[in-house]
């Protein structure tokens, strides 16, 4: 595949994106045998999820970005209908692709949550341990102190929520794949924080994974 060129393809500006946003990384990225650097000019954007609320922001959020870098893209939402999935409709490959290009669109952009899950983590007391020699403390006082820093802040467990979430992009006329991304997000706490983190971490891999070039410094 030979599109080489301008595309900044999703999140390539990393000072776009503010360090606040949730904590997100990614597991693990593929690139399609022979692909160099991408560009399409007008993304099909899909959230694949059935919570329309969150299909709507996710969609809007990569839609916006994207359309600050000067790449067009269309939504999802705003070519099918809200039961499209749930009346089976989505079934029709042939259709959902003749829709998708009827919009002249030449990529196709999916992201959807592959699993959700709860880890546990310990979390250290603030105390210092072990303590450096016998000799260290010297005299009752001396223990008495470190006691009171040491073993009365005991630690504790804390519980993190974690989303993977997978990304794929393809060429809309050959239906190829082109790039996918795995990523894992701790804790967002809302939607928008979570596209914050997201964008910071995709902008990164594309850029590592030579689908785009480095912007200059």
């Amino acid at each position: 595949m030979k599109k080489l060129g301008y595309l900044n393809l999703l999140l390539v500006a990393v000072l776009f994106v503010s360090a606040c946003g949730s904590s997100t990384s990614i597991v693990g990225s593929y690139k399609a045998p022979g692909v160099t650097q991408v560009a399409f000019k007008n993304l099909f954007v899909s959230a694949l999820t059935g919570n329309a609320a969150a299909k709507q922001t996710v969609e809007n959020g990569m839609s916006q970005y994207l359309s600050t870098k000067g790449i067009a893209s269309v939504k999802s939402m705003d070519v099918f209908p809200p039961d499209f999935h749930s009346s089976g409709n989505d079934k029709d490959k042939d259709a959902v692709l003749k829709a998708i290009r009827d919009k002249n669109c030449d990529g196709i952009l999916t992201i959807a949550l592959v699993n959700k899950e709860t880890e546990t983590h310990y979390v250290p007391g603030t105390g210092v341990y072990p303590a450096p020699g016998f000799g260290y403390y010297g005299s009752f006082g001396a223990y008495w102190n470190y006691g009171y820093n040491s073993f009365y802040s005991p630690g504790y467990y804390e519980n993190s929520k974690v989303y993977y979430i997978e990304t794929n992009l393809y060429d809309a006329t050959s239906e190829k794949l082109v790039w996918s991304a795995q990523s894992k997000t701790y804790d967002p706490s809302s939607l928008e924080d979570f596209l914050k983190g997201y964008e910071k971490a995709l902008a990164e891999q594309v850029v590592k994974d030579g689908l785009v070039a480095p912007t200059a410094k």
